[in-house]
């Protein structure tokens, strides 16, 4: 036993001696574990059990990997693959194996069932497995781990700790994957410790998925990169490291650690951010955040965006699959984190209703911080307000008045002149609706889709609105909708698309003398 580990020892044999548990004594002792790590208490083992453990603390203490012997199989990871072999399936998602220990290493057996098949529960724990690892100090410390190992891309890692079974101690690297764009070479991948709390033991405390790797984001240069991987490890939570990754800029390289960041034991808690004074900046436009070009064959790329507030403008920061909240609360958005605002965007599909996910375009998903109600309440009449300025000054260009007599037209007309400007709106977005919905997906189809938002929000009228107009209203079943109706909708396009110029003579609804009586008896 090397002398450091050795005064350790004493130093919780003596507080042992006065009341103190062995194991929680000397786990004390150990800063770089972490503190749910049981250490092997060693006057408790017999002399093969000793002997056993001190040829792996020697192994580990030489330096280099541990020796380990794989055998034969149980016999239902025979059956079953002979099975699969036949049917030309894979026969399970997952490999898993229990582990011994010897003098001279590790033994492997690999089992058809993990630890959620297992009948081990908290009241009648799994055997537990001596494992040496190598702390700060170069002093070795036994730990007792659980049996389970599974494989994790060609290596067999110790389920409980995610560590490699021949080299205890470092969690193991990322699996090797590839870039989603050409433009995207930096991706941030965290360790998610499902045992980080309470020390949680797979197939014993809980049953379900296991600790492993998992993919943040995907960001266009090193710097966003780290300061969202040193973002998930500086404060405590469930994920125990973040590695940043250089991927090549096609498929023919393999992606590179370049940085990695380990959480510390004593982690403080992340604070949450306060209120950001002053107005929050205004949401940036489609064409400032485009999509990258997702290399042929990418199924499912990560289409969700974090834009941040840099105080001058908006950027995009990182590229993830749906995780734009955790990131945000990871940064710190707000009062005294890395940025004040941001804002996620993610794939915009309009007719998933229909059971039709067609991505046309993008669309604003959240703001960070939270807006308040009060704030909820500016924004929401900021955006009527915009529209109701835009109708008063398309009314006046097409129909050759000043926008103080487009005012004046609209309080004269009432309730009655804004619904036949809504109707002439609704079918020319219907007529516009049929032509999208014909079209494949594609940049056509998003270039309709964005017409239909301008119509809606800004009133923008696309090339020959009254003909497409016509020509929607030309094919709906009369059965359905009477001549007058569809004579109605017609008089409703001709007013939106060019308003009259004197209203009360064309009898346009809104000004007509049964109107101004209705409203007069109101």
């Amino acid at each position: 036993m090397p002398k450091k580990q050795n005064t350790a020892a004493k130093r919780a044999r003596a507080a042992a001696r006065s009341g103190a548990k062995y194991t929680t004594a000397l786990r004390t002792t150990v800063g770089s574990l972490p503190p749910h790590l049981p250490v092997v208490d060693e006057d408790a083992l017999t002399d093969g059990e000793r002997l056993v453990v001190e040829g792996l603390r020697a192994l580990a203490a030489a330096g280099g990997m541990l020796p380990l012997r794989v055998v034969t199989p149980e016999q239902d990871v025979i059956e079953a693959e002979r099975r699969a072999k036949a049917d030309g399936r894979r026969p399970r998602w997952q490999r898993w194996a229990v582990v011994e220990a010897a003098v001279d290493g590790y033994v492997l057996r690999e089992v058809l069932h993990g630890p959620n098949g297992s009948e081990y529960h908290p009241a009648n724990r799994a055997p537990r497995v001596p494992v040496p690892v190598r702390t700060g100090d170069d002093a070795v410390t036994v730990v007792a781990l659980p049996q389970w190992a599974r494989e994790d891309h060609g290596w067999w890692v110790w389920a409980h700790t995610g560590w490699l079974v021949e080299a205890p101690g470092r969690i193991v690297d990322p699996p090797q994957t590839f870039a989603p764009s050409a433009e995207l070479c930096w991706e941030v991948a965290v360790w998610l410790d499902l045992s980080w709390e309470n020390g949680q033991v797979l197939g014993e405390d809980y049953a379900g998925g296991v600790s492993a790797w998992q993919t943040v984001g995907w960001c266009a240069t090193r710097e966003d990169a780290r300061l969202i991987a040193r973002s998930y490890t500086a404060h405590r939570g469930p994920y125990a490291r973040a590695d940043v990754l250089q991927h090549g800029p096609d498929l023919g390289y393999a992606s590179l650690v370049r940085d990695s960041y380990v959480r510390s034991l004593d982690a403080p808690e992340r604070p949450r951010p306060g209120a950001v004074p002053g107005p929050r900046p205004v949401s940036p436009d489609r064409a400032e955040i485009p999509e990258p070009v997702w290399r042929g064959g990418e199924t499912n790329p990560p289409t969700s965006s974090l834009v941040v507030w840099t105080g001058t403008g908006w950027r995009t920061l990182v590229w993830t699959g749906w995780q734009t909240s955790s990131i945000a609360a990871a940064i710190g958005v707000g009062a005294g984190g890395a940025f004040a605002w941001a804002e996620s965007w993610g794939p915009r599909h309009p007719d998933r209703d229909l059971h039709d996910w067609t991505q046309e375009g993008r669309e604003l998903c959240a703001r960070f911080p939270d807006p308040t109600y009060a704030e909820r309440s500016v924004l929401i009449d900021a955006e009527r307000a915009a529209q109701e300025t835009a109708l008063v000054a398309v009314l006046a260009d097409r129909g050759g008045m000043t926008r103080e007599e487009a005012v004046v037209r609209l309080e004269r007309g009432g309730a009655e002149y804004r619904q036949l400007l809504d109707v002439g709106q609704a079918v020319i977005c219907r007529a516009l609706h049929t032509a999208r919905r014909a079209l494949p997906a594609g940049p056509e189809r998003t270039a309709v889709r964005h017409a239909i938002d301008d119509l809606m929000y800004r009133h923008v009228l696309p090339a020959s609105a009254e003909r497409v107009a016509g020509a929607q209203l030309d094919t709906e079943i009369e059965a359905t909708r009477s001549p007058a109706v569809t004579a109605w909708c017609r008089r409703a396009v001709a007013e939106y698309v060019a308003p009259v110029a004197d209203p009360v003579a064309a009898g346009v609804e809104g000004f007509r003398p049964q109107d101004q009586r209705h409203r007069a008896d109101a």
